[in-house]
């Protein structure tokens, strides 16, 4: 089964005009994987080598979530390699939250679980590849706390998930792994006159 999307600027870093967005098994998978995760409150692990879709797939099957389901989704995006203090400003940003961060980390974490706690939330933490077990092990923490309601989908390279293979308290949580590849010859045939 194959369907058009139209994508939105922000769906694919080239931004290409009058692109359309093809349904491959790969984003279908994707789709029904992520709508599992978010209805368990699970996290999830997206990965694979860099361009094969990750980012775009999570962007596009969570704009259709978000639409039908009303869920709010938060999107983080790593460049380097963070810390649990960088981990803690960008949920600040990504809640959209007032007022300067707190200074002192147990202030901090508090605010953070009490927002997280207020309402259904989708994370999404792209480029998860940067994460290293200090930061992977704040989001677990984040979402082992009994009183928030989130679900997370880390979308990263294969950094990402060696990084989440190798911590038991880590990989125990993850609900799905789903490991995209680059398309075949026969599946580019098939998709691109679509």
């Amino acid at each position: 089964m194959t369907s058009q999307l139209p994508p939105r600027e922000t769906d694919h870093y080239t931004q290409l005009p009058d692109a359309a967005v093809v349904t491959t098994r790969a984003l279908l998978a994707a789709r029904e994987n992520i709508a599992d995760t978010i209805e368990a409150r699970a996290m999830m692990c997206l990965h694979g080598p860099a361009g094969v879709g990750k980012t775009l797939a999570a962007n596009v099957c969570l704009r259709e979530l978000q639409a039908a389901q009303g869920e709010e989704v938060c999107r983080i995006t790593f460049r380097a390699r963070p810390t649990a203090r960088a981990v803690r400003h960008e949920l600040f940003a990504a809640l959209g939250l007032p007022g300067d961060p707190p200074r002192h980390p147990s202030e901090f974490d508090r605010l953070l679980l009490d927002s997280l706690a207020s309402q259904p939330r989708t994370l999404v933490v792209d480029e998860a590849q940067w994460l290293n077990q200090e930061t992977f092990e704040y989001f677990r923490f984040a979402w082992d706390n009994p009183y928030t309601q989130i679900a997370i989908i880390f979308a990263g390279g294969e950094g990402a998930h060696s990084v989440l293979r190798k911590e038991p308290m880590l990989s125990s949580r993850i609900f799905i792994w789903q490991h995209l590849k680059k398309l075949t010859v026969a599946e580019v045939q098939q998709v691109i006159p679509l």
